[in-house]
């Protein structure tokens, strides 16, 4: 693009034109008004980063992941942080306020902690088709609607997945686990280790049920040879020291 004000000190430069007049033209050219901006095009987003997972963090604190067709990725309220790895939407659950502090008094030893919220709860909402993997240490967290492929992790904490429609991966340690909803082929599994896990199938699931324990029970109520409709996906279940029921309704 040619630049005026260049051209004009280089003919001055060059004995072209006086220095009077080229100030004239410089002074001109100030008072000139300026050119209308071409409008700028949104940036396009690149398919490499594309959102095609969500994974929701839990500690200390109780969270709820709702599926929700008219969210494009996902998006939260609540004390969180939030960031883009890859293909990932990473949210991480935080009860402690910029302005944080921890105090210690005596002679009571009570300990206090400005800013760490214990009541506000988090709130997801994503679109339903993406996958989720969600993280639950000494909390509670409540999943519903979400059709995609979920895997849920539970250490001393409680989850419930309600309205599932796509594989699972559960697995809970010294916690409890309910999954309520439907499944259609796939793989997927359920690890219970000194906890206690109950999923309810729909009766239109078409799935082959596995089973393994190690000082734990494992029951599979309402169904024959653990087989539901045709069986064509797979759920494989191993416990150690918990409880783990089954049941198609």
């Amino acid at each position: 693009m040619r630049d005026p004000r260049r051209e004009i000190l280089s003919q001055v430069a060059a004995g072209t034109i006086s220095a009077e007049e080229g100030a004239a033209r410089l002074e001109a050219l100030e008072s000139a008004p300026p050119a209308p901006a071409l409008p700028a095009e949104a940036p396009t987003p690149s398919p490499a980063n594309a959102v095609t997972r969500v994974r929701v963090t839990s500690r200390f604190g109780n969270a709820e992941i709702i599926g929700d067709p008219t969210i494009a990725t996902a998006v939260a309220d609540g004390p969180h942080k939030a960031r883009q790895e890859g293909d990932t939407m990473v949210i991480d659950q935080s009860l402690l306020g910029d302005d944080s502090t921890f105090e210690f008094n005596r002679p009571y030893a009570r300990v206090s902690i400005p800013g760490f919220d214990f009541h506000r709860k988090l709130v997801v909402r994503m679109n339903p088709a993406l996958a989720l993997h969600s993280s639950v240490q000494a909390g509670n967290v409540r999943i519903q609607g979400v059709k995609g492929p979920i895997t849920s992790d539970v250490q001393a904490g409680n989850s419930l997945v309600d309205g599932f429609a796509g594989p699972l991966n559960l697995s809970v340690a010294a916690g409890n686990l309910e999954a309520r909803g439907r499944l259609d082929g796939g793989v997927s599994s359920i690890k219970c280790q000194m906890g206690e896990v109950k999923v309810q199938l729909d009766r239109t699931s078409n799935v082959r049920i596995t089973a393994r324990t190690t000082m734990g029970d494992v029951r599979v109520e309402g169904v024959e040879d653990q087989v539901v409709g045709s069986g064509s996906g797979s759920l494989e279940i191993n416990c150690t020291m918990g409880d783990v029921k089954v049941s198609v309704a």
